[in-house]
């Protein structure tokens, strides 16, 4: 569940002249400012003595820090672009344009579009989980597989509780590179730690993770064939 509270929008510039919007939220914590670039959009978390101006410099010096990060796509909007598996797909309401390739039908009885993406994702990710988890010898019985939004990781595994979570957010990238997260999670069951042989066991299942995970790093969705990535 998203529980940051959504304060606005706020655009600003780059060096080379183009224009971002970043998203602005009220940290929960009510300390200083941290900031985020992730799935290709820029998130501040902010505390109610931040002020504007403070604001304006603190994202200007952090993107001009990461000029590689991709910092302007659409997450999900009725009116541009988002990704689906890391295709480029538009909203559709329309039921006789539900099987077209380049959109992403939602009923209009669903009044959340994102509900029904998030719903998709997770019939994906169960799914891919445990083939994956097959693959590495694992059996997943009494396991759950939940989806939901996370602030500071794409997922979670939850050893003792039997739980696995993924950021629903991940269904924005293609099928490779979300498996990377899966393959880091399932990894856990092994190795609780962070440790080299945890890092041994994960690029054993997936030996391009590094390359992947700086896909996800960098908001290439399509991964490195990602025109917008490269």
């Amino acid at each position: 569940m998203d529980k940051r509270k959504y304060l606005g929008q706020r655009d600003y510039l780059r060096a080379d002249g183009t224009s971002f919007k970043a998203n602005i939220y009220r940290k929960s914590t009510n300390m200083g400012m941290t900031i985020r670039i992730v799935y290709g959009q820029v998130e501040v978390y902010v505390s109610t003595n931040s002020t504007i101006p403070q604001i304006d410099k603190f994202v200007n010096t952090i993107v001009n820090k990461y000029p590689n990060k991709i910092i302007d796509r659409p997450f999900m909007s009725e009116n541009e672009y988002f990704w689906v598996l890391g295709q480029k797909k538009y909203l559709t309401r329309n039921p006789s344009l539900a099987n077209i390739d380049s959109l992403f039908y939602v009923s209009k009885k669903v009044k959340d579009p994102l509900t029904a993406y998030k719903k998709e994702f997770l019939d994906y990710v169960t799914s891919r989980t445990l083939e994956i988890a097959k693959n590495m010898n694992l059996d997943l019985s009494g396991w759950e597989i939940r989806t939901g939004l996370f602030i500071s990781l794409y997922g979670v595994c939850f050893t003792v509780k039997h739980i696995l979570k993924f950021d629903f957010r991940l269904f924005a990238f293609k099928g490779e590179v979300s498996d990377a997260i899966i393959y880091h999670e399932l990894s856990h069951i092994f190795d609780a730690h962070h440790d080299a042989r945890f890092y041994v066991i994960v690029k054993t299942y997936c030996p391009n993770y590094d390359e992947l995970m700086d896909d996800i790093d960098c908001s290439r969705y399509e991964g490195r064939l990602d025109k917008y990535g490269i």
